[in-house]
């Protein structure tokens, strides 16, 4: 298996005054999107990338609270209820942590957006790719690639520019 790895890169150059960033994990499951923005180092996760991978949510989610408290903006993700539940019952939504982590493997769960304070920084996770889209004001953007060590840890940072168009 390939060692775990963060790989980041800017994505948008600043012309609205706001920087994006996508900061992922590799190895990456193989991924026809991945493959078509030129990205090359694929494998499959095991228990050790799964729990290397929940502490980089663990980090990240640390390191981007430095800007604020984190808020969900988007619309909670439900829980299934079978039929005869829904008649009775209200609807149950996942955990924050959860809201954040179950779009990153699931294509079919709706975005999820949150924001940090009233900073103007935001993480988005969605579309079923293991991507943290990270958007901020120009003016906290040359902070990112120390909230990139902090969220890595000990693992190798590898800075990997790609085709966006076929991830955003």
């Amino acid at each position: 298996m390939q060692p775990f790895t963060i790989h980041w890169s800017r994505v948008s150059e600043p012309d609205d005054g706001v920087a994006l960033f996508a900061l992922w994990p590799s190895p990456v499951n193989p991924d026809v999107c991945f493959q078509k923005a030129g990205f090359t180092n694929f494998g499959d996760g095991d228990e050790s990338w799964d729990a290397d991978a929940d502490g980089l949510l663990s980090r990240l989610l640390k390191a981007l609270s430095g800007y604020g408290v984190p808020q969900q903006t988007s619309k909670p993700a439900e829980k299934h209820l079978p039929w005869y539940r829904r008649l009775f019952s209200k609807p149950e939504v996942f955990s924050f942590r959860e809201q954040v982590e179950l779009p990153l493997s699931w294509d079919d769960m709706p975005d999820c957006v949150i924001n940090f304070g009233a900073s103007g920084v935001t993480l988005r996770t969605g579309r079923g790719h293991h991507i943290f889209w990270i958007t901020m004001p120009n003016s906290h953007a040359a902070s990112f690639p120390s909230i990139v060590a902090r969220a890595a840890a000990s693992h190798p940072i590898v800075q990997t520019d790609l085709k966006w168009e076929y991830l955003v």
